[in-house]
């Protein structure tokens, strides 16, 4: 028997999340793509119905649940057919305050987490920088220990939440190899940000650039150890590489669907299009390819929960896979719409848009496979080694 990851607890947040999505979200949609907003309220509302902490202790005003919660979030999610708000939804939740839960003090954890899993705070992680992608290690951003503070210059750029965030999580330089974590409230003197509104997609969710002019910030503002930023960062990078195949998964599944209804309703020739066979073909393949990466997807689920970031190649794998794979079934979809697809009126033109970040946020399809390529070459080194030496 196929074992079932969803537990009863895990189905009345779906159930509850799927309400929420059809009567808070989904009429709303089309009005915050064409503004290009976010909406704070939104994060309010999810905070009050406790979506917000949802793998979080009790003890934070979180739920306490596992990891598959976070799955049935962002599958529930994608039934929106928004993928910005969604994205500032995960980046909110899944990326600053994960680190705030495991490396903050007691004092930051009420200052910073509990509001933010309550939605009275947002958040952001800020870590690209107009020079710095998904290579870390060239941040210029820097933090001058001055004694008593900390002075912040630099800027950041693609930060998901940018210009809406009470705090972020600032990535800066705090020596010449070492990286450090600051919570940095928004409300400084010498920060400013920018929204970014002209992108291809994800027109409902925030992206902004920022900027830090002599900013101060006090010491008791350092999340973790000094200089060990790297480190901590490369460990959250797994959660949000899983997160955002997850999520591809589930928007290719909301695209594979709406291509099958319209299948049937759609007629040429005198009969529904579903009664082609390249059409239904198409539709097979689609729907076998889902069943392949949402398994792959959710063994890597599995292994995160049993081995946190040491799951780091098969979430490699799963990002690039998943995102991959999820691009070219949400791209047959469109063109199973054929014009209609091209329009923005049946959604399908919004999930393209929308997934295509998937291979680059997060870290690039590249970056992935050059991380597969060195992990499986030194696993490999290191084997022979071992082999040689009992041989001896």
């Amino acid at each position: 028997m196929i074992s079932q990851p969803f537990r009863e607890e895990h189905e009345l947040v779906r159930d509850a999340l799927r309400k929420f999505v059809t009567h808070e979200i989904t009429p709303n949609v089309q009005q915050w793509e064409r503004e290009h907003s976010c909406p704070r309220e939104i994060f309010k509302k999810m905070g009050d119905q406790g979506f917000l902490g949802l793998t979080f202790p009790e003890t934070y005003g979180g739920s306490g649940l596992d990891a598959w919660a976070t799955v049935v979030l962002t599958e529930e999610m994608a039934r929106s057919n928004a993928g910005g708000l969604s994205m500032s939804i995960y980046a909110h939740t899944y990326l600053p305050l994960p680190l705030i839960l495991a490396l903050g003090t007691e004092e930051q954890k009420k200052e910073y987490l509990v509001p933010a899993i309550q939605g009275n705070k947002i958040a952001g992680l800020a870590i690209t920088e107009p020079g710095a992608g998904s290579d870390v290690a060239s941040i210029r951003t820097t933090a001058e220990d001055k004694g008593d503070h900390f002075l912040v210059n630099g800027s950041k750029t693609f930060i998901t939440n940018g210009s809406i965030a009470d705090f972020v999580i600032l990535v800066t330089r705090t020596s010449e190899n070492g990286l450090s974590l600051l919570l940095f409230d928004t409300k400084t003197e010498g920060f400013s940000a920018n929204s970014i509104d002209d992108k291809l997609g994800m027109h409902s969710s925030d992206t902004g650039e920022l900027f830090f002019e002599n900013c101060k910030v006090p010491k008791s503002a350092l999340l973790g150890e000094l200089n060990k930023g790297f480190y901590y960062i490369m460990n959250n990078f797994q959660e949000e590489r899983l997160l955002g195949a997850v999520m591809m998964v589930s928007i290719a599944d909301w695209a594979f669907k709406k291509s099958l209804n319209y299948s049937k309703e759609r007629s040429a020739f005198g009969r529904p299009i579903s009664k082609f066979q390249t059409i239904r073909h198409k539709l097979a393949s689609m729907a076998t390819r889902i069943e392949v990466i949402k398994t792959f997807a959710y063994r890597a689920v599995e292994e995160y929960i049993a081995l946190g970031p040491k799951a780091m190649n098969t979430i490699s794998m799963a990002k690039v896979f998943c995102s991959e794979e999820s691009s070219r079934i949400i791209d047959e979809a469109i063109q199973i719409h054929g014009g209609w697809g091209y329009m923005e009126e049946y959604g399908i033109a919004r999930a393209w848009r929308d997934a295509r970040l998937g291979t680059i946020g997060g870290g690039t399809t590249e970056i992935m496979y050059e991380i597969l390529s060195k992990t499986l070459i030194e696993d490999v080194a290191h084997k022979n080694v071992v082999e040689t030496r009992v041989e001896a």
